[in-house]
């Protein structure tokens, strides 16, 4: 009986901390996910950089970071090449997911993201394509990641390939070069799906 007296609280005492932990945690996860959502409105580099602080290190804050950081400072090369780097190999990787959804409120159950933010970070998420241009114009070098992007990129609401003739008509030969640097297969693709180089005609319009 001694023995049973001594265990409980000793048990009492673990689950406390499993459940003090876990508050901790929710807290700390809340805390990074407000930022997240704060860094989306913020209006000067110094602001989005103590934001970015708090929101962490995963690939959703540093996809806002970058993307924020160029519509704040859009002649931003390093920021540039840092949202060109950013950009998902895969179309079914986790990256891809959040690049096609930064609210990704399924994700945060415990709703700690404010419904002020959410606009921000909607129309953030409308911007990535005009962005990624942007990137692409400042940093001509990555004109291969830009095209080979574009394969798995398209989505029927999304305007990347009127985008996309912007870079083309700007820089035309290294859009070409890029685009003759794709598989046979992957090239014909592109030029019968979402845009030909000849005339930078759009062949992806986005759906209304």
């Amino acid at each position: 009986m001694k023995d049973l007296w001594t265990v409980k609280p000793l048990v009492v005492l673990i689950a406390c901390f499993t459940v003090c932990g876990m508050s901790v945690a929710q807290k700390s996860n809340c805390r990074e996910t407000a930022a997240i959502g704060e860094m989306a409105r913020a209006v000067s580099p110094v602001v989005l950089r103590v934001l970015k602080q708090s929101a962490g290190d995963s690939y959703r804050a540093r996809l806002i970071f970058a993307a924020r950081m160029l519509e704040i400072d859009p002649n931003n090369k390093s920021t540039a090449a840092d949202l060109i780097r950013l950009i998902p190999k895969d179309e079914l990787s986790p990256e891809q997911a959040v690049w096609l959804d930064l609210l990704q409120i399924d994700e945060d159950p415990n709703r700690c993201l404010p419904d002020s933010d959410l606009k921000p970070l909607g129309l953030l998420q409308y911007h990535l394509p005009r962005l990624l241009a942007r990137a692409v114009l400042l940093v001509p070098g990555k004109m291969p990641e830009y095209v080979s992007y574009a394969l798995i990129s398209t989505c029927p609401d999304c305007d990347n390939a009127v985008q996309m003739r912007k870079v083309c008509t700007a820089r035309h030969q290294q859009f070409v070069d890029a685009v003759n640097k794709l598989s046979p297969k992957n090239k014909n693709w592109f030029v019968s799906e979402i845009l030909n180089p000849v005339g930078c005609r759009i062949i992806a319009f986005p759906e209304q």
